[in-house]
């Protein structure tokens, strides 16, 4: 008589599966081609006498529809991530040739035309808002009262000689500032602009930061300024991180944008 329970035992099953590998690549891991196998072996091979609990055999089809389940899912989160990573990286080409604030940028680049910008927090409602202007070698350029702030994030933005605060001009008063240059006629007179006031000459292109203070709750406080930076280039790195190359030598990832500069 057949040993009917031997055959049903699970170095049997095993057995058979092995056999039918011996033509195919050896893997440490178990898709669910081979767990479909390993279970059609195991009903083949059951005792008829004592054939498979019905909870056990629908728990194992359980875990097989898991195992497809988290195989397709594996699969969808690497396609979606790919795409999110192309599409990371078609954003940040882009924005070579643009000016962007980050953390950690010290100094913004003036150029000729253009303008740069800073970026703080605010921590509370405040009536003191000061901003100086310094050059590379940390010379106090300009003193400018900036009055009241509520809190939250400040933007400033400076072209050498006109300033917006939040995306409104700042109306500075003139006479106030060290610069005292403008802009003359071949005739040596001011040229004026439609409101008859003179032009001002910027100050000339260079690296210049912007440190702003605040009194906050009776105390002077130092808020600090990211400034912005010119876009040179992207590096795609080895584990697909995304580093934009600053002029300067600044390098920062997209997370790290704060504020990016028509």
């Amino acid at each position: 008589m057949t040993d009917v329970t031997g055959a049903g035992s699970a170095q049997t099953v095993l057995d058979q599966y092995a056999q039918s590998e011996k033509q195919v690549e050896k893997s440490n891991e178990l898709g669910k081609n081979d767990f479909l196998k390993l279970l059609v072996a195991q009903m083949n091979n059951q005792n008829p006498l004592e054939p498979q609990d019905n909870t056990e055999f629908v728990a194992q089809l359980a875990q097989f529809s898991s195992v497809e389940g988290i195989d397709n899912l594996n699969n969808t989160v690497d396609d979606m991530a790919s795409e999110l990573r192309s599409s990371q990286a078609l954003q940040a080409s882009s924005l070579v040739g643009q000016s962007v604030v980050v953390p950690n940028n010290e100094y913004g680049f003036l150029q000729s035309g253009d303008l740069i910008a800073g970026y703080t927090e605010v921590p509370a409602t405040t009536s003191n808002i000061t901003l100086q202007i310094k050059n590379k070698s940390g010379q106090t350029l300009e003193t400018i009262d900036l009055g009241y702030h509520e809190k939250g994030p400040m933007s400033l933005r400076w072209d050498g000689a006109n300033l917006e605060m939040d995306g409104e001009i700042v109306e500075l008063d003139r006479s106030l500032l060290n610069r005292q240059e403008y802009y003359v006629d071949e005739d040596g007179n001011q040229v004026l602009d439609d409101a008859g006031n003179p032009i001002p000459v910027p100050y000339p292109m260079g690296e210049y930061k912007f440190e702003v203070t605040a009194t906050i709750d009776g105390q002077n406080e130092s808020l600090g300024a990211a400034m912005s930076g010119k876009v040179d280039s992207v590096t795609l790195g080895t584990n697909n991180q995304i580093t934009l190359n600053l002029a300067g030598g600044t390098r920062a990832t997209l997370a790290d944008v704060q504020q990016i500069l028509n």
